[in-house]
Order: C-alpha cells, then sequence, then structure tokens
C-alpha cells in the first residue's frame, strides 16, 4: 500500500524540561502526517511536576490502550503513564513556549510508526525508535518493543527550535494571543558604586537569597518589586548596588535582552550577566555578545548609548542569534517561575566565561515504562547534566 493510498506517519518526541535541579516536566510532542491530504497536525502532553522522589516511587503504571492510542495518533486527553500527562491546551501552549524558551531541553527519544488502514483498525508498519544515545538514557536492548522495530541514534539539533515552531503554529491555528510584538525592551541593570571592591560581587552572586530574587526578576522583568529585593538581599551582603534599568529600543532579538539581569561596577570594565540556562548558552555560543552587551549596556554616560560604533556592534551580536527570541518575554507566562539553582552567572568580572565549560551530573528523576502487569519495559535515567552551571551553583 502506498502513502497515496491513505497511510499516515505518527511521531511521538519526548522531551525533559527542566525547573531548576531537582524537578522539570515530561513533555510529550506528536506530529500526524497525513500522507493523501499532505497535512499535518501537532498535539503535545506533559506531566505534573516531578521531583526525584516521586519518580523513584514506581507508583505509575501504564495501560496498553493509552499507550497504543497516543502512538497511533488517536485522540487522546490524559494518559496515565508513566505519571499523569495531560493535554496541552491551546490557552496553556504560551506557557509552554515560555517554558521552553527558559530552560535547555533534553530530547529522551523518539518514536514513529506509519499506519495504514486494516480490517480491524489503523495497523502499524515500519515502527522506528530514536534514542538520545547519550550514558544515562537508555539503549535498544533496554527495551522491549518487540521484533519488528527499527532503531537509531537521535539527533537532537533544531530540537528546540522544531518544539518552538509547532507551538507557534498551534497558537496562531487556535487564534490565541501569541507573543507581543517586539518593542522597546527594558535590560535590568545594576549599578555598584565607587568605593564598592568588584571581587565581591561574585560572592554575594551566590548567596541563594539573592539567586532567588534574580529568578523572580527573570520570571517579570518589569517588577519594581523585584528590583528592590535584589538590591536589599545584595546590600546585606556586603554589596550594594543601585538598580538602574535600562529601555532600549529599535534592537533586534528583545526577547533576548528582556531574561538578562546585568551587574556592573561604576570604575571598572567588570560585569556579571546572570540569566537562565538557554540564554547562558546563547551567550556561550556567540563569541563577542557578551563584551558587546556589555560595551553599550554598562556604561553610566547615556552618551554612550548614541554611540553608533557601540550600537551596531551589540546589533550585529544580536542578529547571529536564532529568531526565537524575537518574542518578548511575556509576564508571568511559565508553567512555573524559574528556580533559584537555575540562575546562571555567564560572565565574570574580567568577561571570561563562568565555569569550566563541562556539564555536571545532577540528579533529576528517572522514568520507568512499567506495563499493567507491574513488568518493568525499560528505564530512562535522567540523571545527565541539564546544562551549563555557574562556575559554583552547589
Amino acid at each position: 500500500m502506498s502513502r497515496a493510498d491513505g497511510s499516515t506517519t505518527v511521531t511521538t518526541r519526548f522531551v525533559w524540561v527542566p525547573h531548576g535541579t531537582t524537578a522539570g516536566w515530561l513533555l510529550l510532542h506528536r506530529t500526524v502526517a497525513d500522507h493523501a491530504t499532505g497535512e499535518t497536525s501537532d498535539d503535545f502532553w506533559r506531566s505534573e511536576e516531578i521531583s526525584p522522589e516521586a519518580a523513584a516511587a514506581g507508583a505509575f503504571q501504564d495501560t496498553d490502550d493509552e499507550w497504543r492510542r497516543i502512538v497511533t495518533g488517536e485522540p487522546v486527553p490524559f494518559l496515565l503513564w508513566p505519571f499523569f500527562l495531560a493535554a496541552v491546551t491551546d490557552r496553556e501552549l504560551p506557557a509552554v513556549r515560555e517554558q521552553v524558551l527558559r530552560s535547555v531541553v533534553r530530547p529522551l527519544a523518539d518514536i514513529s510508526a506509519e499506519l495504514v488502514a486494516a480490517p480491524g483498525g489503523p495497523a502499524v508498519i515500519t515502527p522506528r525508535v530514536t534514542l538520545a544515545g547519550d550514558p544515562f538514557g537508555p539503549t535498544a536492548a533496554d527495551l522491549d518493543l518487540g521484533e519488528d522495530w527499527e532503531s537509531a541514534a537521535l539527533d537532537p539539533d533544531g530540537r528546540r527550535a522544531g518544539l518552538l515552531a509547532a507551538v507557534d503554529s498551534r497558537i496562531s491555528a487556535a487564534d490565541v494571543p501569541g507573543p507581543a510584538a517586539p518593542g522597546p525592551v527594558t535590560v535590568n541593570r545594576f549599578v555598584a558604586r565607587a568605593g564598592t571592591a568588584p571581587s565581591g560581587l561574585g560572592a554575594a552572586l551566590e548567596h541563594q537569597d539573592v539567586r532567588q530574587a534574580v529568578a523572580d526578576l527573570l520570571g517579570d522583568p518589569r517588577d519594581q518589586a523585584a528590583r528592590e529585593t535584589i538590591s536589599s538581599d545584595l546590600r546585606a551582603h556586603g554589596f550594594p548596588v543601585a538598580a538602574e534599568p535600562l529601555r532600549l529600543a529599535n534592537l533586534p532579538r528583545p526577547g533576548f535582552l528582556g531574561r538578562l539581569v546585568i551587574f556592573c561596577h561604576e570604575d571598572t570594565g567588570s560585569f556579571r550577566i546572570a540569566t537562565l540556562p538557554a540564554c547562558a548558552d546563547s551567550l556561550r555560543e556567540h563569541p563577542g555578545l557578551a563584551a558587546a552587551l556589555a560595551a553599550y549596556v554598562c556604561p553610566l554616560d547615556p552618551a554612550t548609548r548614541g554611540d553608533d560604533h557601540a550600537r551596531e556592534a551589540l546589533r550585529a551580536a544580536l542578529e547571529e542569534l536564532p529568531p526565537e527570541w524575537d518574542a518578548p518575554c511575556e509576564r508571568g507566562a511559565g508553567l512555573a517561575p524559574p528556580a533559584w539553582d537555575e540562575v546562571t552567572i555567564a560572565v565574570r568580572e574580567d568577561g571570561v566565561p563562568a565555569g569550566d565549560g563541562r556539564p555536571r551530573t545532577v540528579e533529576i528523576s528517572h522514568v520507568e515504562l512499567v506495563d499493567s502487569t507491574g513488568v518493568q519495559s525499560w528505564r530512562i535515567d535522567l540523571s545527565a547534566p541539564t546544562g551549563y552551571r555557574t562556575d559554583r551553583d552547589s
């Protein structure tokens, strides 16, 4: 039977969206491609926020009927496997988009199958599973898939961009208000005055209360109360700063700029950028971006922001970022505000990237597939690193 005869291909992708180092969400993204009409549709399911303790309890069991419906493209409002998974509604899609933008998502596995009409209902042909292939994930030998399954290695490149494109297409189709149009963006800047030793900032930013205050501001960049809390907490730790936010217009990627908190010193060129894992990765992947940002934002003389050379250098650096950062940060749109241990200090006083560049192993969770009789079929260990952390984020 050819594809023109009405076959469909169903691809279900498993992605871990971390929240801090101790919890997160399992996100399922399913694409159904109808080869007769050429149309595709996207659906999403997400778990509740899962702690390592809840995942390790092994209290979640699947049912074969539920699992078959989701991998064969049928409507599924929720799934009791391996924990409660609920379909993402149209109104929740902007929140999912924001959470994916904040995080360094981890692709875990893809399952795809081609379906053809059969007397007893759709028949599955050429089922295939692709795995992340990292030392913490499952291997084909771990999965009890049967003899007819093909397996391959998973290429994670472009996964986040694909997720965002699918979410945006659903938002547009559902006529749900999407991200606001780009406009002036507020860049949160904190300035230490003369007489304050620049070396004290690094230690002050390591305190949990300061990190939580920064996380709160990253969750709502326009929150004046959060700015005051950061200033108060840093003052209590011996590093006084003043909140001096900047409102910038006509720069590309305002969504990226709005997800930064910049600390700089009045008398020196030292600066630090506090942000979330996905933004920190973008800073690391685009050499010169942090320096161009500091050169334009940190000087206290407003005339500097009229400097065409500094502005164009920042514009050129920002344009290298992917367009996923075009939409500004949505106020309160995330599934949950950032956790304090997600805050990443992207650069230190001398502008050198913080940390040693090596991922850290962090205990997050694991996922077990257990059939309705209690027999474990496979297990995904989620204790792999979720992304770069600060040089001292323990």
